[in-house]
């Protein structure tokens, strides 16, 4: 017969298998007869997510609220990693599986769906027979919020520039710059100087290429149909390099841009197109520096719609893919589109979360004096990777 010790020591060493397995399977499930620091459970799931610079503040913010709620898949820790790339970059490298010192992403999230569509091209080129990089079905792109670009002046040099709105807006700035006398030839004032245009560089940034766009646009009158005839016509190009004139360096991203336009003053430049959320962080800024700004919506405009892209690449997992939902969820959830809206400036994605509402801190109540508002005109259509490709070498050769 068997004693008694025999039975409790077998049964606690089933016990202590029981609860080793049960840890390994779900997590910590409570107290355990031994401590277990060991183990797959205890490895958090790490969703890399590479995201345009322009929002690094909401989502930085975003993150470290969801990961200080602990979230978990299947009892392991689930942890958001953001990394900052410029949106083309971003593009080019993910479809290159350019890692360097960085993880690769679980999701990308560039300012404008355009870099989707050059990540997806480039991809295709390299892996012929693999499936598409961008996921689709339940998992496809979905945008986080709306930002159009925008044109920030100094609110003397507006009244001059652009006297009846931005309908001849283009029209007016290649005049103005073509001119030897400056902002004097349009009634403004001799010390002003000549004309001082900001936007980035369009091989970097998102708003630099977007700013191209609208620049293509308004020379031919038309928001479509922009096609190599257009882009390649000598006349074009010229007017394009006499804009591009006024631009005397090309900042890597749009936040050091409008930094700089509020740092140095009028002295550094006259306008920049910049994205509509920045300009409204930075009006306040820029006011009590060296007076006020005015923002003016284009005559038609590019809206960044910060696509959410989750990647179905080989170096993804399953639970990867589930926290990615989770956070996509957390960040279309009401409150952090109004946290979105109301701190930074940025149009909610989230169709019940209004523009207008009675907030007197909604920066679209409280900078309407500023030129900020909710209507925008009217939009250009984005061009295939192909037509971006020709815009890009007629600014390069500028």
């Amino acid at each position: 017969m068997a004693k008694p010790a025999y039975w409790i020591g077998s049964a606690y060493l089933l016990l202590c298998a029981l609860a080793l397995g049960a840890y390994l399977i779900v997590g910590s499930i409570g107290y355990a007869p031994l401590p277990l620091p060991f183990g797959a459970a205890r490895n958090p799931i790490v969703v890399t997510i590479w995201h345009g610079t322009e929002k690094r503040a909401w989502l930085t913010a975003a993150a470290q609220q969801f990961n200080a709620g602990d979230p978990r898949i299947g009892g392991r820790p689930l942890r958001i990693e953001l990394i900052g790339i410029d949106s083309r970059e971003m593009a080019l490298r993910a479809a290159h599986e350019e890692w360097r010192t960085t993880p690769p992403p679980t999701v990308v999230s560039p300012a404008s769906r355009v870099w989707l569509d050059l990540l997806s091209a480039e991809w295709a080129a390299r892996n012929r027979n693999a499936r598409p990089i961008v996921a689709d079905g339940t998992d496809a792109p979905q945008s986080l919020a709306y930002s159009p670009l925008v044109a920030l002046i100094w609110s003397e040099r507006a009244a001059v520039l652009l006297p009846d709105g931005s309908a001849n807006m283009w029209r007016n700035l290649h005049a103005a710059i073509a001119d030897p006398a400056g902002w004097q030839a349009r009634g403004g004032r001799a010390e002003w100087g000549f004309v001082k245009l900001g936007h980035t560089s369009p091989l970097s940034s998102n708003s630099g290429t977007q700013a191209l766009l609208l620049m293509a646009y308004g020379y031919y009158g038309t928001t479509s149909g922009l096609g190599p005839a257009q882009l390649t016509d000598p006349a074009f190009r010229q007017w394009l390099a006499t804009i591009e004139r006024a631009v005397l360096g090309f900042d890597e991203n749009t936040g050091t841009l409008i930094t700089n336009m509020v740092q140095y003053g009028p002295s550094r430049y006259d306008m920049v197109l910049v994205y509509e959320h920045l300009a409204i962080e930075y009006l306040e800024a820029a006011r009590n520096r060296w007076g006020d700004l005015t923002l003016i919506y284009p005559p038609a405009t590019s809206m960044s719609d910060h696509p959410y892209a989750m990647l179905d690449a080989p170096w993804i997992s399953a639970e990867q893919r589930e926290g990615a939902r989770m956070f996509r969820s957390f960040l279309l959830g009401r409150p952090q589109q109004e946290v979105a809206l109301l701190r930074f400036g940025f149009r909610p994605a989230n169709a019940g979360v209004p523009i207008v509402n009675d907030d007197p801190d909604n920066p679209f109540n409280r900078y309407q004096r500023f030129g900020v508002g909710t209507d925008v005109a009217g939009q250009v259509e984005t061009p295939s990777p192909e037509i971006l490709a020709i815009l890009l070498e007629a600014w390069q050769q500028r």
